[in-house]
């Protein structure tokens, strides 16, 4: 291990394109030391030198919306993937955003010995790193509890459920003390009242302003962000009027009011659209889900079982529900200059998603559907996440930065697909450290 220089490079940074790069950077240091442009002298000697023609350079993406748990898996299934596949498909950092405890743990674990061991044995790392919520700020009864238990209601499950916080005003402050100790590096809300969903709406409780207030004046008070969960737009103004920095989903019910943009706007607030978690939940666009899952499986970054999952659907709508309010809501948000941040709410054996994969769609659905450029496109997963989550580290190719990286064959800033077809991606490092 040591110094490997990727030179003669087309390098997107995280904001900016920059042609004829050469990026070095330290595998026992696991940062980037140092990023130029045009011929490049004095290189690290013994350096590990690529030759960056013909491809693009990029920062590991950020998946911002997704689950590290195996509750939608079969009892003892596999779930190794679960960070594997990410890291393959070139994101080096997943976002959860409601995981207990114990499975975050395991994973933080894991992580630091996959990366001790490719340091000790000059070998690679197979993981994505890892960012949490832990648990959501969940009530008695609430969210997301009619998901969880949709696909398997047994008893064993229903008691692990039980087990979730039941946050009121009183222990909101409580509850985020407890989750900053063990390590949470945001929090999390729940609003739903299932109006965009195939549930009679006030099915489950539902948590108030004052609650949720709370919980975001604690979370603001102890320095983590705070983003919500919520799927309409009754909903999403609740989060918004609590004063959280972000959505984890765009809603689905209507096109966007303009007294929601306002609202962004005079809140700063951000959007993680989860375009493709919704799609599947309206049961659309199954031509593209089925596109992504023949390119992971034959790319065998997904197993027989996960192919076959990504191409089924939730289909769990409200009857007035439908995809296009969100691509509208998203087009709306972008035009009055709100951050869109990109995240999909995979989660392993959640019909339509793959965890890695569907950042692939759901950035093409942002160019595709939304109108986003290219560049736009791959900002909201690479500097936007990282400025908006407070991630200092990564999301921008800079010296100094963590060394997590993508190498791509082809013009990704041209052709977006790139990184998929053809060749796609020939290199990923995390921390300075290549990629199984």
């Amino acid at each position: 291990m040591g110094p490997t220089v990727v030179h003669s490079t087309l390098l997107f940074d995280g904001q900016t394109v920059h042609e004829n790069a050469t990026v070095v950077f330290d595998s026992n240091t696991g940062k980037i030391t140092s990023v130029s442009t045009g011929s490049s002298n004095n290189l690290p000697s013994g350096a590990t030198a690529i030759d960056g023609s013909a491809h693009t350079l990029l920062p590991g993406l950020i998946e911002s919306h997704a689950h590290v748990h195996g509750l939608h898996l079969s009892p003892g299934a596999d779930q190794f993937d679960i960070l594997r596949s990410p890291l393959r498909s070139g994101v080096t950092t997943v976002c959860d955003m409601h995981s207990d405890p114990a499975t975050v743990n395991k994973w933080r674990e894991e992580i630091a010995a996959d990366l001790a061991k490719a340091k000790s044995s000059n070998g690679t790392v197979s993981l994505s790193d890892l960012k949490s919520s832990l648990y959501g700020a969940t009530i008695e009864g609430g969210w997301p509890k009619p998901i969880v238990l949709g696909h398997d209601p047994s008893d064993e499950l229903k008691a692990f459920v039980s087990t979730w916080p039941k946050v009121t005003v009183e222990s909101a402050a409580e509850f985020v003390k407890d989750h900053k100790a063990q390590g949470a590096d945001y929090i999390k809300l729940m609003q739903e009242n299932c109006c965009s969903l195939a549930l009679p709406t006030g099915e489950i409780p539902v948590a108030t302003l004052d609650l949720q207030t709370a919980v975001v004046e604690a979370a603001h008070a102890a320095g983590l962000p705070v983003v919500g969960h919520a799927l309409s737009v009754d909903m999403t103004e609740v989060i918004l009027q609590a004063g959280a920095d972000g959505l984890t989903h765009t809603f689905i019910d209507q096109p966007p009011p303009q007294s929601i943009i306002d609202l962004y706007k005079q809140t700063g607030a951000f959007v993680i659209p989860t375009l493709t978690v919704l799609s599947s939940l309206t049961a659309e666009l199954q031509e593209t889900r089925e596109k992504f899952a023949e390119i992971a499986s034959r790319r065998k970054i997904v197993d027989g079982f996960t192919k076959q999952n990504m191409v089924e659907t939730i289909s769990m709508k409200d009857p007035a529900a439908k995809l296009e309010y969100a691509f509208q809501t998203v087009v709306k948000l972008k035009q009055e200059g709100i951050d869109v941040v990109a995240g999909t709410d995979a989660v392993a054996g959640l019909k339509g998603t793959a965890i890695g994969p569907s950042l692939w769609m759901e950035l093409e659905l942002y160019v595709e559907k939304c109108g986003m450029s290219i560049l736009e496109a791959l900002n909201c997963a690479t500097a936007l996440p990282a400025k908006r989550f407070g991630f200092g580290d990564r999301g921008i190719v800079a010296a100094g930065k963590r060394a997590d990286l993508v190498l791509v064959k082809g013009n990704v800033t041209e052709s977006l697909q790139a990184l998929w077809e053809g060749e796609g991606i020939v290199g990923v490092w995390k921390e300075g450290i290549r990629a199984a």
